[in-house]
């Protein structure tokens, strides 16, 4: 399963995942885990997908510096 991380609220991280909500305890996740990752499980772990989180971070700068045109 692959999502994004939208927000953590305490002792959870707030996954969207196809376009749903789901709360998962954040010891799941690894340290310096933040707003905006795509994560993906793994062996019952989830692991930062590095390349994706930048194209998606990315991807977003780009419509927001066109709309700024």
């Amino acid at each position: 399963m692959k999502g994004i991380v939208d927000r953590i609220e305490g002792e959870y991280v707030v996954l969207e995942v196809n376009g749903e909500m789901i709360d998962i305890e954040r010891n799941l996740f690894p340290k310096g885990i933040k707003e905006g990752d795509i994560v993906e499980l793994v062996d019952n772990e989830y692991v930062i997908l590095g390349d994706e989180t930048a194209m998606r971070k990315e991807a977003i700068e780009n419509l927001f510096d066109d709309l700024k045109k």
